[in-house]
């Protein structure tokens, strides 16, 4: 068994690329395939509320532009679910209340891999993306620290659920799907798929059909 991962990574090299602008078609695009995912959510220690729930809010506004409708729930299903099932464990301490955290190398989240195949179960390490948190935001409050947090887990969650909808180990250059995020990226602005993902992603589904 081999792990997918994305990492924190303090310190980036930003690329600048020129692009053409295609001409404007009077053609409407094909609509794309969707699915639809629950993600049960198994936390092995303490976590807050407020943190998981901006985290499955920031990962389904990601996925929703490759057709992914995302719903999530905490604790193992008592019923049955439809579609697709990801089965997402939170590992560590997913709070941020005020106890030290530390930025160190490692991976923040990862998905498995068999024989070539990504499994339908992912990691969240929420001790390492605590500290990706804290070295963005140290003095932040503990509410909007725990907003931060999620939104910073849901990017982590979005980046595997690529992974394991696509069914590809393959990272982007850039976006949500880029091997490494630093701590900016994990708590600022805009973090999305790009096209070649997204393409990746609609291919990975397609395949499902």
């Amino acid at each position: 068994m081999t792990l997918n991962y994305v990492r924190s990574a303090p310190f980036l090299i930003l690329c600048a690329a020129s692009f053409c602008a295609a001409p404007l078609l009077a053609t409407q695009p094909p609509s794309p395939s969707s699915i639809q995912i629950t993600a049960v959510v198994l936390p092995e220690g303490r976590y807050s509320a407020v943190a998981v729930r901006e985290m499955g809010r920031e990962a389904a506004n990601i996925l929703k532009q490759s057709g992914v409708t995302l719903r999530w729930r905490v604790g193992t299903p008592t019923e049955s679910i439809n579609g697709r099932l990801v089965v997402v464990k939170l590992r560590g301490s997913c709070d941020m209340d005020g106890s030290p955290t530390f930025l160190v190398p490692g991976p923040l989240g990862w998905s498995h891999e068999v024989d070539g195949t990504i499994l339908p179960f992912s990691d969240l390490a929420c001790d390492n993306i605590r500290g990706a948190v804290h070295a963005a935001v140290a003095g932040d409050n503990p509410v909007r620290g725990n907003i931060l947090l999620g939104r910073a887990m849901g990017r982590v969650l979005a980046h595997e659920l690529y992974h394991i909808v696509a069914d590809t180990s393959e990272h982007g250059r850039t976006g949500v799907a880029q091997e490494a995020l630093s701590p900016q990226e994990l708590t600022s602005g805009r973090l999305e798929l790009q096209a070649p993902e997204v393409a990746a992603v609609q291919s990975g589904i397609d395949r499902e059909r």
